[in-house]
């Protein structure tokens, strides 16, 4: 059973993120190298319901098989809601004891638990921004690809301890790392909701241009949005004409009123300055929807001790919501991209950290050209990291733990090979950088590749029979002929020919010698294996680690 982690926090002075980098890269590493990542996430105001929220996320991921459910004329199957109890994961209103103000209280509560922490009333649940450890493994139905589904829970904005710098700062993290965004919001899209999009609008334009530019002059340009999937999910939204039963309801036309609603919103361009964050938000994601959800009830929403209860959420929120669901993890679930190239998980923690630096470094929303460059050198860390990984992976193949020996020749030719697989895949993850910097990191990951190459041939170079026995072929034979002469002389001779034994003795002595020799040169090479095969070993103990 997984946990939420909190990934990254707010120091004391309330200003800066701090990633905990061992944290993440403990989660990320669980998901195979070459499985690209979905991230989901949910960001809004504070106490508006993100976390409860994402336990019916991780109950329909739970409770659910790989393949979406894509036949959405059908009423949606909701059985999976009560899959595991009727009491929703995740509950703060059962532990009455002391108030969870402590971050220890609150990690304690997550784990026991066994969901995203949630309570009722006015004081902030969640601080920074949390992971679920568990990945959830998905196909995307265009494509049948398998990806690895992570949910990123993020701290509520708005409330009287969150200055205008983090508000701002948080839901950018969270748009960056995300390829589904889900702004969180209540009763109705307002424009305020829509000016911190516009936060974005100046990275997206830069981005974009950018890109343009390192576009070969025979490559057709093409618009390129840097941000993914943004939904707006309005809880509490009163303007749905519903039926009295929720199964009754002709589920194309309420999407129909939902369209309607965010086209409405979105077409409102009649002062310039409303007209600009608009184009905007149409210029930086690929796609906006809005979803919309009625009121909960009063149980859900207004009393004190709700404990949970699934049958105690209205019905009519319950049936939309599982409508909702499966579109989020079927139809529109959507692979992790930056700049257009799918990523992976380790991949993808190479941005976090750059961006969390870059967070962490400014005291005010970071210029756009400056989280352009940082996008770049990120990008091609992670380039150099797949090709790496990839190398590694075609050379175990032939060369790994278990491979039986072969020849210098040959082995280099299967190193030849991959490198220049390893310096494809490299360039066709690297669409961000210059000319000069994506060359000076092809010289880098060469230079990798060869130290790699090493490994591999000393390790092959041990598994070499003869390189063992060899060294010993001709001192032996020589040692033999000394012993037969030996032997032949003291046989033959006659017994007062002094000279004859002398050269008897001889042979005699010059066949324990060479026997001393060959006894500590083997003793002396034992130990030198050892000590290769140590160094080696723990070569790529490291490698694996910085894989």
């Amino acid at each position: 059973m997984g946990k939420a982690v909190k990934i990254i926090d707010i120091d004391e002075s309330g200003e800066c993120f701090v990633l905990d980098e061992k944290a993440l890269e403990a989660i990320f590493s669980k998901v195979p190298v070459d499985m690209n990542v979905s991230i989901v996430s949910v960001v809004g105001a504070f106490r508006t319901g993100k976390s409860f929220l994402l336990d019916f996320f991780l109950r329909y991921l739970r409770n659910t098989n790989q393949r979406p459910d894509l036949d959405l004329e059908k009423k949606p199957d909701n059985s999976w809601m009560t899959a595991d109890g009727n009491s929703l994961e995740g509950n703060n209103n059962r532990i009455k004891s002391k108030p969870l103000d402590s971050d220890d209280e609150i990690i304690e509560v997550k784990k026991k638990l066994e969901g995203f922490s949630w309570k009722h009333g006015t004081e902030r649940c969640t601080t920074g921004i949390w992971i679920w450890d568990e990945y959830f493994i998905r196909i995307i139905p265009d494509t049948n690809e398998k990806v690895a589904v992570f949910l990123l829970d993020t701290q509520g904005m708005y409330d009287s301890k969150t200055g205008q710098h983090l508000t701002a700062s948080i839901f950018g993290l969270g748009t960056l790392l995300s390829s589904y965004t889900v702004y969180n919001l209540v009763f109705q899209i307002q424009e305020d909701h829509l000016q911190h999009l516009a936060l974005f609008s100046e990275y997206g334009r830069v981005a974009t241009n950018e890109a343009n530019k390192h576009e070969s002059e025979e490559e057709e340009q093409t618009h390129m949005h840097p941000f993914q999937k943004l939904e707006f999910l309005v809880r509490d939204f009163r303007n749905l004409d519903l039926e009295d039963d929720p199964e009754d309801n002709d589920l194309d036309d309420l999407h129909k009123q939902m369209d309607t609603y965010l086209q409405d919103v979105l077409s409102q361009k009649f002062q310039k300055d409303l007209k600009e964050v608009r184009d905007q938000i149409e210029l930086c994601y690929e796609d906006v929807s809005c979803f919309c959800l009625p009121y909960p009830g009063e149980d859900v929403a207004e009393k004190k001790g709700y404990d949970g209860s699934i049958n105690k959420v209205r019905k009519h929120f319950l049936y939309l919501l599982g409508d909702y669901v499966r579109r989020v993890f079927g139809e529109r679930l959507a692979v992790k991209q930056i700049q257009g190239q799918k990523v992976t998980a380790m991949q993808l923690f190479e941005f976090v950290k750059v961006y969390c630096a870059l967070f962490k470094e400014s005291k005010i929303f970071p210029e756009a050209m400056t989280l352009f460059r940082a996008t770049q050198e990120a990008n091609i860390a992670g380039a150099i990291a797949r090709a790496s990984a990839f190398y590694k992976k075609e050379m175990d193949k032939v060369a790994g733990p278990g491979a039986q020996y072969m020849k210098e020749d040959r082995l280099w030719g299967y190193h030849n090979a991959a490198v220049e697989t390893a310096i494809k895949e490299f360039h066709n993850a690297t669409k961000l950088g210059t000319k000069e910097a994506n060359s000076e990191a092809e010289k880098r990951l060469r230079t990798q590749l060869e130290e790699k190459y090493k490994d591999y041939k000393e390790s092959n170079r041990l598994r070499d029979p003869m390189a063992f026995v060899a060294p010993y072929i001709v001192p032996l034979m020589i040692a033999f002929a000394a012993w037969l002469c030996r032997y032949v002389l003291e046989t033959v001779c006659p017994r007062r020919s002094y000279a004859c034994l002398d050269f008897a003795d001889f042979f005699g002595s010059l066949y324990l010698v060479i026997l001393s020799f060959l006894m500590f040169h083997l003793v002396s090479t034992m130990y030198d294996v050892k000590s290769s095969f140590t160094s080696l070993i723990a070569k790529k103990a490291v490698g694996l680690k910085q894989d």
